[in-house]
């Protein structure tokens, strides 16, 4: 007999168990607070009754032997043999993630990365101080057989007794089973996408035939216009008949007949197909809708994996942090659910970090110990609005301000000039950090120019931040609920049609070219109380001049990270629902295009990259968008001073820093390292042990500091010390990153110490 491959059904184990264990996830959390949530303890029961058999079904024992042992606790807490208590979610948390490991190794020999026996015997531990009893060995008489046909709550153990449910309930249960089997149907979302493409393709064909219909009207009123025309010259024509006798009465009835028939024909043409464009487009409407709603799921699917980050984050941070979640059944398309989970843990990192102050700064601002943290979502017409907000400490746009000046993203004279909000922006700049040290966590100057660039770049959408400086910070993010279909405005600019995502638009305005004026040899208007800086659209796309059609200028005023710019166009065409093509594998980059899309007449039609339009109208406008690095005019290596006592680890480092294309300088402690610097020895950084002989790398830092000739060097640390006060002296002592062993690697150091010099 052929033995049964139960490999094959792996995929559809995996793909089953990722429900099961996040809410098994959300379940640990919510159980801390509400440990007699019996609705709860049932659910959780129930989800590792069910991985435990399915697991086993697929061959996958150690996940099934885990399962049951978490399925053991949930019953004795349940049957109130034990309390559940929070020093059980940390022993929960290890079950959950190694069957997150061994579901994803499922086929390979991972016996020597994960010990099953002893994450048993923790759980068993576990419960049993829970229960104040001494926990069985693992895999001991505790565990019960797994029956072949098991109900979670009629399962032979000891100490339980059994308790059969009625035949009547029994049936119930099996019909309700059947009931949910027979209505629901698992498709590969491939096979949505392809549906979805297809529909886009309708949407096309229903905005070609919206064309079409406008196309007869137009037609049909030119139809009305030569039969009053001919009415006309009929009557012209029977005065000159009567007149000079002639005989072509036959032919203008003739005429007139044909002319009335033809236009109370097309008219009836017009009619018929308008009705029927009407419903088709109806028909469109809904196939739209509901094909789209194959794709949406909720934002909770994004959102519950937050609250164990959360934790986690404000327990690293030595915080006490509470998350709120809100809207989380507001539903999204799951191209864009799988695009917004990045930046929102960019978000939340940032606000653990930066924006819930320390316990003792919370304190001493009259604010509760514990930090809160809102996560929203609501649907706002064909948007959804996704709000993160924190009551910390919020953005001080002075030291924002400071930052930017300092690291050369603008010079002092534009730093003044801005408004808070403004500046406040600035933090989405590629590689801008306020903090005072780059840590693994956190000043890396990465993160938040990743949000802008998934939410406004690959998103289409826009993203807003509010801050009050001591009460907290607000983060908006406006994402359009699918990628394939947004609302355009059409803008003629040289002759051309060009489309601009309504999402980036502020407003639209027709301006008296008397209302331009020169400030600082820029163009710009003033509008609500505010300069706006005036570029035309045909300079930043490189398009000949054209004349405007009127008298006044139409204007597209666009927002982007904190900015606006009025872009001059030669017409507004229109404002419509628009299908975004990408342009294909041989077009993947073209300045200021994002897409394109095909008009009702066919016309295909460049949907415009706002990212770009502002990047390159703020060059045009002379406003500095990125830091002047100095250091990039220069030729030549880059030199590099180590100070390390460790032979192995300074060797190590010299090799990266060698391979990476730097000169390197070495020295064996603080103190030789301070007078090779003050002997003359020019270098672009100086990488650090703290833990030296003769001078630590806390001294060799302060003593950089309080020279006035190295005082701008860049100083790295890299040291075993991780604890947050070791860390606190590294930034008080002067030092700009601050990298722990336990998390070095090569990419860390070297991209830590590029951002540093460059």
């Amino acid at each position: 007999m052929v033995e049964f491959d139960r490999s094959a059904f792996i995929g559809k184990f995996q793909e089953e168990a990722t429900e099961y264990l996040q809410r098994l996830n959300e379940g640990v959390i919510t159980l801390e607070a509400d440990p007699q949530n019996r609705e709860l303890i049932d659910q959780m029961l129930r989800d590792a009754h069910t991985l435990k058999g399915s697991s086993r079904m697929v061959g996958l024992i150690e996940i099934s032997d885990i399962a049951h042992r978490l399925e053991d606790i949930m019953v004795k807490v349940r049957d109130g043999e034990i309390r559940y208590v929070p020093d059980m979610s940390e022993v929960f948390f290890e079950a959950l993630d190694s069957i997150v490991f061994l579901s994803e190794s499922a086929g390979k020999d991972v016996s020597g990365e994960v010990d099953i026996p002893g994450l048993l015997g923790r759980l068993g531990e576990a419960a049993g101080a829970a229960s104040g009893e001494t926990a069985s060995a693992p895999g001991g008489p505790e565990r019960a057989p797994i029956a072949e046909k098991d109900d979670t709550r009629n399962r032979e153990r000891p100490g339980a007794s059994a308790k059969k449910p009625s035949p009547k309930k029994a049936v119930h249960e099996e019909q309700t089973l059947q009931t949910r089997v027979q209505q629901t149907v698992r498709i590969r979302t491939e096979q949505v996408d392809r549906l979805l493409n297809l529909v886009s393709e309708v949407v096309i064909a229903r905005i070609k035939d919206d064309q079409h219909a406008r196309d007869m009207r137009s037609l049909q009123a030119r139809m009305n216009e030569t039969q009053q025309l001919w009415s006309r010259v009929r009557t012209t024509a029977v005065n000159l008949q009567s007149r000079e006798g002639l005989a072509f009465n036959e032919d203008l009835n003739l005429l007139d007949e044909l002319l009335n028939d033809q236009r109370k024909r097309l008219s009836g043409i017009v009619k018929t197909y308008a009705e029927d464009a009407s419903r088709a487009s109806t028909v469109v409407a809904d196939l739209q809708e509901h094909s789209m709603a194959l794709r949406m799921l909720p934002v909770s699917t994004v959102f519950n994996s937050f609250p164990r980050s959360v934790r986690e984050l404000a327990h690293q941070f030595n915080k006490e942090v509470e998350l709120q979640i809100e809207g989380g059944d507001t539903e999204l398309d799951k191209k864009v659910l799988e695009e917004i989970n990045d930046p929102l843990i960019h978000i939340m990192r940032n606000a653990v970090d930066h924006g819930i102050e320390s316990l003792p700064d919370r304190l001493a601002a009259g604010k509760p110990a514990k930090g809160k943290i809102l996560l929203a979502a609501r649907q706002e017409g064909d948007h959804i609005v996704i709000e993160i907000s924190d009551d910390g400490a919020g953005i001080d746009p002075e030291k924002v301000r400071a930052a930017a000046v300092r690291k050369g993203y603008v010079s002092q004279t534009e730093a003044k000039a801005m408004s808070d909000r403004e500046a406040t922006y600035l933090i989405f700049e590629a590689g801008f950090s306020t903090s005072a040290i780059i840590t693994e966590i956190s000043g890396r100057g990465v993160g938040m120019d990743v949000v802008r660039e998934f939410i406004v770049e690959k998103l289409k959408g826009s993203l807003d931040v509010t801050s009050v400086p001591g009460q907290g910070t607000t983060f908006r993010l406006t994402i359009p609920l699918t990628l394939a279909i947004i609302r355009a405005l059409l803008v003629s600019v040289s002759g051309q049609t060009f489309a601009i995502p309504t999402a980036s638009i502020e407003e639209t305005l027709r301006v008296d070219p008397s209302e331009i004026i020169k400030v600082e040899g820029r163009e710009v208007i003033r509008r609500q109380r505010r300069t706006i800086p005036i570029v035309h659209l045909r300079d930043v796309l490189g398009l000949e001049a054209a004349e405007n059609i009127g008298r006044k200028l139409p204007v597209v005023t666009v927002g982007f990270s904190g900015h606006r710019i009025g872009f001059l166009v030669n017409a507004f065409v229109g404002e419509q629902q628009i299908v975004i093509k990408t342009l294909g594998t041989h077009l993947v980059r073209v300045d200021n295009v994002a897409g394109v899309t095909i008009l009702g007449a066919g016309e295909v039609v460049p949907i415009l990259n706002v990212p770009d339009l502002m990047y390159h109208a703020r060059q045009i406008t002379g406003m500095r968008v990125r830091p002047d690095a100095a250091a990039a005019a220069e030729t030549g290596p880059k030199r590099i001073l180590i100070c390390e006592d460790s032979f192995t680890t300074r060797e190590l480092e010299r090799s990266i820093f060698e391979a990476a294309g730097y000169d390197v300088e070495t020295a064996t402690d603080g103190a030789l390292g301070l007078a090779k610097l003050q002997e003359g020895l020019k270098v672009h950084a100086v990488v650090t042990d703290v833990q030296m002989p003769n001078m630590s790398g806390f001294d060799l830092t302060r003593a950089i500091r309080a020279d006035g000739l190295l005082k701008t060097i860049p100083v790295v640390i890299v040291t075993s010390l991780e604890r947050e006060e070791e860390k606190a002296e590294g930034i008080q002592a002067g030092a700009d990153a601050y990298i722990t062993k336990s998390v070095f690697n090569q990419d860390t150091l070297i991209d830590t110490v590029e951002r540093l010099i460059r």
